[in-house]
């Protein structure tokens, strides 16, 4: 019985050297800091309320980097994905651990003599290497496609971020334009009054009035809608105060080429490095199904024997591999890591496309932006300045005042409109590469 007691011992201790003692999420979320250059929580997020980064105060004026901050801490989606590191890190626990030992035990009865079998599973011994590392390449996967999972919440944090801005300074140049045309309105029933003008021309005048007020009412609806968009993608509690948000300067600078861009994505992508992970993690698989031929047990197998006591004696049972040898779990393992091999090849193919994608259309949008800020808006406000002046002194018709004032918040709209649309693409570009 002695070799029984040492044996259970061994397999004991070998079992409690399995244990996993790290936390995948912390580790991620800090995999999520490293590239995206903001601060993380060191602490699984509360699951009913809201927190914040130690550098923001609820309630402040949120910049794009302070909104996707708030979102690392906050943005529940991103989190719950998180949690799912608990289901992987559970089964590498359980990949590492050993089939309890077998006792068979037949009591005495009238002659038949006290028997006792212990049967201790060995063949783990020889699996249990290739299945912890299969399952532990399983678990980086899952923390690097979840990395990706975190910048894709930083860059809908960020688009939001825009989107609010935009909704803001739309109804700002509405409420300017309303103003402007309301101003208009009574210069024109004054020069009506003094007969300098016709009828219609008042008509026009109190018409496009109507028509700016209208605008201002359906853009004054947006800024409610978006700061909810907002506060969705921040994972703020619904019962929150209205977000404030403050605009950072828009950057200008061209981006890098994009073969650069592209050898840094191919670097720095995670879910690129997930799709790595997985083809390892596969042929481990493979490897692991490969040995899976048979059950082989040790066993120890005591007996009464009359007068001679109880005898104990070694033996080895194990499962003949005869009709089957485990030919469709290999074929399968073998087809996944096919599988991966061509969805690697598949996502390398995107993240060159979404590369591309996102640095033309920020170029577009900067040029856009450039075109506007130095030819289009002052050559408008210039126009519109002079013409308001000459309508005052009566040299010329309203009706180019109008057309003027019209160019000019059409400018100032598109200029807001440019705006958003590179602080969209600098956001894009940044997840398409994959760190700021």
């Amino acid at each position: 019985m002695r070799i029984a007691t040492r044996l259970v011992v061994s397999i004991s201790v070998l079992s409690a050297g399995c244990a996993v003692r790290h936390q995948p999420a912390v580790n991620t979320l800090s995999g999520i800091g490293g590239r995206s250059g903001l601060p993380v929580p060191r602490a699984a997020a509360s699951k009913t309320q809201s927190t914040w980064p130690p550098h923001l105060a609820p309630g402040a004026p949120l910049r794009s980097d302070d909104a996707a901050a708030v979102a690392l801490w906050n943005n529940k989606q991103l989190h719950a994905d998180l949690a799912t590191m608990g289901i992987a890190q559970a089964d590498l626990i359980d990949a590492g651990l050993l089939r309890n030992p077998r006792l068979d035990m037949l009591m005495p009865v009238g002659t038949k003599p006290f028997e006792l079998l212990l049967h201790f599973p060995i063949e783990v011994f020889w699996q249990r290497g290739r299945r912890v590392q299969a399952s532990a390449q399983a678990l980086e996967q899952l923390g690097n496609s979840l990395i990706q999972n975190g910048l894709n919440a930083i860059r809908d944090a960020r688009v939001a971020h825009a989107d609010l801005l935009l909704a803001q300074q739309r109804q700002e140049v509405a409420r300017r334009s309303v103003e402007l045309r309301d101003r208009i309105t009574q210069l024109t029933e004054t020069r009506l009054r003094a007969g300098d003008i016709s009828e219609l021309d008042a008509m026009a005048a109190k018409s496009d009035l109507a028509a700016a007020r209208e605008q201002l009412a359906r853009l004054s609806a947006d800024p409610p809608v978006a700061n909810e968009r907002l506060r969705f993608a921040l994972g703020l509690s619904l019962d929150a105060a209205p977000l404030a948000v403050k605009a950072d300067p828009v950057p200008i600078a061209t981006p890098p080429l994009a073969p650069d861009l592209l050898e840094k994505a191919m670097a720095s992508r995670a879910d690129l490095k997930a799709a790595e992970i997985a083809i390892a993690a596969a042929t481990k698989r493979a490897g692991w199904e490969r040995t899976r031929l048979s059950l082989v047990s040790a066993q120890l197998s005591s007996k009464g024997i009359g007068s001679n006591g109880i005898l104990t004696s070694p033996g080895i049972s194990a499962e003949l591999p005869i009709f089957h040898r485990n030919q469709g779990l290999i074929v399968r393992a073998d087809a996944d890591v096919d599988v991966q091999m061509r969805l690697y090849q598949a996502l390398k193919q995107r993240v060159a496309f979404e590369v591309q994608e996102a640095r033309e259309l920020l170029l577009q949008a900067q040029a856009g932006l450039a075109r506007l800020r130095g030819d289009v808006l002052p050559a408008f406000q210039k126009t519109a300045s002079l013409a308001q002046q000459q309508y005052e002194k009566g040299e010329v018709a309203y009706l180019f005042v109008l057309e003027q004032s019209r160019g000019l918040v059409d400018a100032e709209l598109r200029l807001a409109d440019s705006e958003a649309a590179v602080r969209r693409g600098i956001a894009q570009l940044e997840r398409s590469v994959g760190s700021k």
